[in-house]
């Protein structure tokens, strides 16, 4: 045998003094091996599972019926009101140049002035008496248990029992009693007026903004005149426009605020023209449905 040199003696020793580990288990250590391996595969199935042409498929397929089905509950929730409204109310409208009588359910009457709009319930008197003006309208209400209301962009009108005419436009709110007494309302005033008294404004109202009514037969569009104190040449326009059907048109702006006082027949177009014609002191011209005043 060989002997050991210094060295390699040395070695030997201090190899003998070093605890070593204790060989592995075998089958503890292929198990460990089987399990890493094991959640490797499942990792690389899972994400070529996800990126898989056929579930893109699927989804391509699923996708649009799906959004059909949204935008369908969409349009379901928008419809179902409308729906229910159109069921459940009565709409009556009348346009340029058309003006309607009508009897409500209670037995009051309502005349329509042109270009004009009213909305109720279908049980309308037997719980309420209310509804929805847009425009103007003239109303002989029968006497009852139950307020009659009506209610604009304005404000609310409400009586038990009168005649009295009612118009609500962009150009101005006015409300004007025959008989009876009427009260008219909104969030923050309360004005009552009487037989002969009128409510005509622009803007906001309190009880400051009672007036008389300045003329006989009122309202003036029931009995065919137009009946104007001051008023801009616009508003003027706009009721003759609904009255016959035709357009104004302005070569000047500054004539739409050109004040007009006075009565206008409204049985005959050329008369009605020839009348704002010599109010105004403005010549016009007329062709086919257009009115221009120079």
């Amino acid at each position: 045998m060989k002997k050991l040199d210094t060295i390699e003696k040395l070695i030997w020793e201090r190899s003998a003094q070093i605890d070593l580990p204790p060989t592995p288990n075998k089958d503890e250590a292929w198990m460990r091996l089987s399990q890493q391996i094991d959640i490797s595969d499942m990792d690389i199935k899972l994400e070529q599972e996800k990126n898989s042409p056929v579930n893109h498929t699927i989804w391509t397929i699923l996708k649009p019926k799906l959004s059909y089905a949204i935008a369908f509950g969409l349009a379901l929730i928008i419809a179902l009101p409308i729906a229910y409204d159109s069921i459940t109310t009565n709409t009556v409208v009348t346009e340029a140049t058309d003006f309607h009588t009508m009897d409500l359910p209670d037995g009051s009457k309502v005349t329509l002035n042109a270009g004009s709009q009213i909305k109720y319930k279908k049980d309308f008197n037997s719980i309420h008496r209310s509804l929805t003006l847009v425009g103007e309208a003239y109303f002989d209400v029968q006497k009852g248990n139950i307020p009659f209301t009506i209610h604009t962009n304005r404000g609310k009108v409400t009586v038990l029992g009168t005649t009295f005419n009612v118009r609500a436009r962009k150009d101005g709110f006015e409300v004007g009693v025959n008989s009876g007494v009427v009260t008219v309302s909104n969030d923050t005033e309360s004005v009552t007026l009487t037989k002969g008294q009128m409510l005509n404004i622009d803007s906001e109202f309190d009880k400051t903004s009672l007036q008389k009514v300045s003329y006989r037969n009122y309202p003036d569009w029931m009995n065919k005149k137009l009946v104007f104190n001051k008023t801009p040449l616009s508003v003027v326009c706009g009721e003759i426009e609904r009255t016959f059907g035709i357009i104004f048109k302005f070569t000047n702006p500054d004539l739409f605020d050109l004040s007009v006082t006075g009565v206008i027949d409204t049985q005959d177009l050329n008369t009605v023209l020839s009348t704002i014609s010599f109010l105004t002191q403005h010549e016009f011209k007329f062709d086919g449905d257009i009115c221009t005043i120079n």
